[in-house]
Order: structure tokens, then sequence, then C-alpha cells
């Protein structure tokens, strides 16, 4: 059966939490809600695999266009083709099967995205998070250096802090 904790990150923020399920070798679902935005870490063995968010920005289409991958009417084109199939296939899988980005290219901007969504989590200062020890069925694990990742966040949180 799967346990699960909740709260709120204001009283234990993200960077705590992330470090016990860490420490715990956790594997699920982190989940932390801020208005009408939804943003997820998954876990495998305490390790992050993945990160999914409903905020539009974060969607992997504008990250591959922010990345210059992508130009914004391949973009348009693929969503449109997506929304056709009625979502059956995955949008990464439109990019690719229309020969708008390689899948090595596809694969570099879901790191990209990942870590840009949990860089984005760190920035807020409130929200109601929750852990399910259950990992989505849908989700392509990566391998994300977890001491890399946070070096990475603290340093460009420095960086964009004013002077």
């Amino acid at each position: 059966m799967a346990t699960s904790s909740s709260g709120n990150i204001q009283e234990k923020p993200l960077p705590n939490i992330l470090e016990d399920l860490r420490q715990r070798k956790a594997t699920g679902a982190l989940t932390v809600k801020r208005g009408t935005v939804t943003k997820c870490i998954c876990l495998s063995g305490g390790r992050i695999v993945f990160a999914t968010s409903t905020d539009v920005q974060d969607r992997l289409s504008e990250v591959l266009v922010k990345t210059g991958k992508l130009s914004k009417e391949q973009m348009d084109y693929a969503v449109n083709l997506y929304k056709k199939g009625g979502g059956l296939k995955k949008l990464g899988a439109v990019l690719v099967e229309n020969g708008f980005v390689a899948p090595k290219e596809l694969f570099g901007g879901l790191k990209i995205q990942v870590r840009e969504i949990i860089y984005s989590m760190f920035l807020w200062n409130d929200g109601e998070y929750s852990f399910v020890e259950r990992l989505p069925t849908d989700i392509i694990q990566l391998q994300i250096n977890f001491q890399e990742l946070i070096s990475e966040i603290i340093a460009r949180i420095k960086h964009d802090m004013p002077a």
C-alpha cells in the first residue's frame, strides 16, 4: 500500500523535502500546488527521474522553442497534429515523426524541461505539497544528478537575485 505525506512548503521548504526523500531513497511523486498550477517531481530510489507541470511555460514544446531546437511555426503545426490525433500520441512522438527534432534533441529537451520545472519550484515560497509512494506510469525516466541539480539551482538563484 502506498503511503503519503503532505504539508505546506512555507513550513517545510522544498529543499528539505527533497533531501528527506533522497535520504529515504523514496520512490514516488512529490506534487506541489500553488493557485491553479501543479508541478510534480518524480523520484525513484531517492533520485529525481522526471518532473511535470501544468504551467504552459513549462511545456516541452516551449522549452524546445526557447532553446532554438524548434521554430514557433513547427511547434504550432505539431500541436495541431497532436490535437487532431486526440492526444493518443505524446507531443514528443509527433515532433520526432515529422522530423522537427531528432530523438537525441527531444531527450535533451526533456532534461532541460525537468531542470526548469524544478528550478521554478524552488522560487515558490508557498504551496501545498504531497508525496505519494507511486510513480506515474507514463513518464520517461531520466538520470538527473541530484547534487549537480541543487548546485545549479543555488547558483542560478544567487545570480538572479537583485544586488
